[in-house]
């Protein structure tokens, strides 16, 4: 078979309204798909409906690398519809991050933004050249009594994770803070708050019960809920313990939490002794399965998310594979 005839190596997500996309960015990459030619299908979907039928074209050409550019919010959406719309195997992914933070993108590598990635990635293909490749656990999250309402994405969070996306969004972004700055300035503000303030969220907690692997954890208002099964967060930050089995790591900080300023400096320092932070109101873990039985909104990727009337339930039984230049 020829260059010319042979099917698109490369099929792309794109979202035009990814805060790194817009504009001539957009175009840039528009252009670089359109001189790959047969190689490249790129795709802009502007709705549920259309990434499925995007996917689905992508499987019947015979893609096997979906590009995704744009934030944890775009790969969120891609992960999820991939089941419904691809038959047989997965394809791999490759990020090109364009994002407000992507989180993703720090963890499991990326080959540039934009059309810089996508050309690196065409011109490897082309050439060859192996990628580097990982796999992550996906994370589901699924609505008790709700068989057809489900997520998968990688970063999961709630109470404090809620405010400071909120926070965020009202505060930094639209001021020009993203990525690392923008995480670094919430975490403070949300520790700042948590000591200083005497009331709303950050103080008092929201109500949360969290069971993980049928256990249920200690009752009462919680400061943080995190749950993730990425193997890197940004800035360093790592306040997961290896304790238990399973792909589903997380994290449970009761309110009004203890010691903070030492728990900062813990989770800043991967690897560091935590034995004093249970007593302190501070568990995390690994598990195969967490159920959470909350009432107010939380976070997945970037989008808020409502939970029903028996919380939510996490697991992660599929694995993706990433690929970069």
């Amino acid at each position: 078979m020829s260059e010319a005839a042979s099917p698109p190596v490369i099929g792309v997500i794109g979202n035009p309204r990814s805060h790194g996309s817009r504009g001539l960015r957009g175009e840039a990459l528009r252009r670089v798909a359109a001189q790959a030619g047969e190689r490249v299908l790129l795709r802009e979907p502007e709705d549920r409906a259309a990434l499925r039928q995007a996917l689905s074209g992508f499987a019947r050409a015979g893609v096997r690398v979906v590009a995704v550019s744009g934030g944890d919010g775009t790969l969120r959406e891609v992960l999820t519809a991939l089941p419904a719309a691809w038959q047989g195997k997965a394809p791999d992914i490759a990020l090109l991050p364009a994002g407000k933070t992507d989180i993703v993108a720090g963890d499991v590598g990326h080959s540039g933004r934009g059309a810089l990635g996508l050309r690196r990635l065409v011109k490897a293909l082309a050439e060859g050249v192996a990628l580097r490749r990982v796999e992550r656990p996906v994370l589901e999250v699924n609505w008790p009594g709700e068989a057809t309402r489900r997520l998968r994405g990688f970063l999961f969070g709630a109470a404090a994770f809620a405010e400071g996306h909120r926070l965020a969004n009202a505060k930094l972004h639209g001021n020009g803070f993203f990525g690392n700055a923008a995480v670094g300035l919430t975490v403070a503000a949300m520790f700042g708050r948590a000591v200083l303030s005497g009331q709303g969220t950050l103080a008092h907690g929201q109500e949360i019960q969290v069971v993980t692997d049928r256990v249920a954890r200690p009752t009462g208002n919680r400061f943080l809920v995190l749950i993730t099964t990425l193997d890197r967060l940004m800035l360093g930050l790592w306040p997961f313990a290896d304790n238990g089995k399973g792909p589903v790591r997380w994290l449970d900080i009761q309110a009004r939490p203890r010691q903070l300023g030492r728990a900062l400096w813990a989770v800043s320092h991967r690897g560091s002794n935590r034995s004093w932070m249970p007593a302190a109101g501070y568990e995390s873990g690994l598990a195969r399965q967490v159920d959470i039985q909350l009432h107010h909104p939380f976070v997945l990727d970037g989008e808020v998310y409502v939970p029903g009337e028996k919380g939510v339930t996490l697991t992660a039984a599929a694995r993706q594979g990433f690929v970069s230049v």
